[in-house]
């Protein structure tokens, strides 16, 4: 298996393992506004608690935004890798179906579909400096 691939199966795992504490936390407030903002806020701040943490052997999780948009925003670093002489397209390309179809068919997930939360994961280099940003939003993933 590549690191690519075995990093993506782990991240899609981790990723689950994050939307479903978000949607524990979420789920009291699903009767009267399907994602409040505030338990948003609340939900991130209690998932930021755990971060940093290791996604898998070359990738960490860093934090989780909850922009004033209400939109979500998760940062990774791929903490040995290099933006220069990276493959970016390739990449991209790689993630992208991956993230849409977990995005998609994540139980977990139903609360952000049926309110249309838009998701950005962001990566950045060893260096912190930026090499992707993946966006999805409800066009993509219903």
């Amino acid at each position: 298996m590549s690191i690519l691939a075995g990093h993506m199966k782990k991240s899609r795992i981790f990723f689950a393992l994050v939307v479903t504490a978000v949607f524990l936390i979420l789920q009291p407030g699903c009767a009267d506004n399907p994602a409040p903002t505030r338990t948003l806020k609340t939900a991130t701040s209690v998932l930021n608690g755990r971060c940093p943490e290791m996604v898998d052997q070359e990738t960490r999780i860093d934090s989780i935004v909850l922009t004033t948009e209400g939109q979500l925003e998760y940062y990774y670093t791929l903490l040995f890798r290099e933006k220069r002489g990276m493959n970016t397209a390739a990449l991209t390309g790689f993630l992208i179906p991956g993230i849409t179809k977990n995005v998609h068919d994540n139980a977990g997930l139903r609360m952000h579909r049926d309110s249309s939360v838009s998701m950005d994961f962001i990566y950045r280099d060893r260096y912190g400096e930026f090499i992707m940003k993946i966006s999805l939003g409800p066009e993509d993933y219903r």
